[in-house]
């Protein structure tokens, strides 16, 4: 079967209103679909479908509703970005440290180069031979870079190699690793080593959507991120393959008052912004969630 055929600005614009939406304003939607493409933009308007005509939207639905909900997604992922660096900064010092303490005290302190120190040995090459040689290559320009190439023929401790790993391989370099090196780092961080994991797998998949403007908006969230079985028992209209759930997590991971604060803050002025377009249950949001959210809040 081909492939649907490109159309033009106007023609996008035209088969939007063909399918019952109404746009009161040709000039700014095309200028929106300019700026944001068509199928990104239709990907807002999921809600509004109609359900006896898929094809169309519901009666009523509104051009301006759906740009404000894409509106209300860029300005979460930027409210979200600079604390998921800051859950990404402590994970980076926590693994680093945990595992160099229990294994590369005693000279020649490489032994984080040992694949046979790490339980998975098949994550383990690929995080180091593939992906951690391509992030020298793309920083080699660097100096910490060049200063270990110089003095240590390349190798480096491990502190310094997880600057160079992206949240992903952090958190698949944690699973590779051993069950004891993975509770002392868990014990550390106040967590279990399977919900670390899960929580660090979680972040991850979060922080790659928001670095690549990916919807967080009518999404469903994979894995689930565990909340504890006393949360979920507490809380049974939390959801945990939601936005909400995944904040709830970013919050438990933020290791200081004062950034939890600011996150909540952000989160409840934007919600309360946009809370004439958002379907609340979309992003799994329970009606007290400024309560849930400042319960995080230790």
């Amino acid at each position: 079967m081909d492939l649907k055929k490109p159309i033009s600005w106007d023609e996008q614009l035209q088969r939007l209103i063909f399918h019952k939406m109404d746009v009161a304003d040709h000039v700014l939607a095309k200028q929106v679909l300019e700026k944001i493409n068509y199928y990104r933009f239709t990907g807002y308007a999921l809600q509004f479908r109609d359900k006896e005509n898929p094809d169309d939207y519901m009666p009523g639905t509104k051009f301006e509703s759906v740009w404000h909900l894409h509106q209300f997604d860029d300005d979460l992922r930027r409210i979200i970005k600079p604390h998921l660096d800051i859950v990404e900064l402590h994970a980076r010092a926590q693994i680093a440290y945990g595992f160099s303490m229990e294994k590369c005290k005693d000279p020649p302190h490489d032994q984080h180069y040992e694949p046979s120190n790490f339980f998975n040995k098949e994550s383990y090459n690929g995080i180091i031979s593939s992906s951690l040689n391509r992030e020298k290559e793309n920083n080699k320009d660097a100096l910490f870079v060049i200063h270990h190439a110089a003095k240590y023929g390349g190798k480096m401790p491990l502190w310094v190699i997880v600057e160079l790993m992206s949240f992903t391989n952090l958190s698949k370099l944690y699973s590779a690793m051993y069950v004891h090196e993975q509770d002392v780092i868990a014990k550390n961080m106040g967590s279990t080593r399977k919900t670390l994991k899960n929580h660090f797998h979680c972040l991850a998949n979060l922080r790659n959507k928001v670095a690549h403007a990916g919807r967080l908006y009518n999404v469903t969230y994979n894995p689930p991120i565990m909340l504890g079985h006393n949360y979920l028992r507490r809380n049974p209209d939390i959801y945990a393959n939601t936005l909400f759930a995944y904040i709830i997590v970013l919050l438990r991971r933020i290791p200081d008052k004062t950034d939890k604060t600011k996150l909540v803050k952000a989160i409840e002025d934007t919600v309360s912004q946009y809370s004439d377009y958002i379907e609340f249950p979309l992003i799994g949001f329970p009606a007290d969630y400024k309560q849930r959210l400042c319960d995080e809040i230790k």
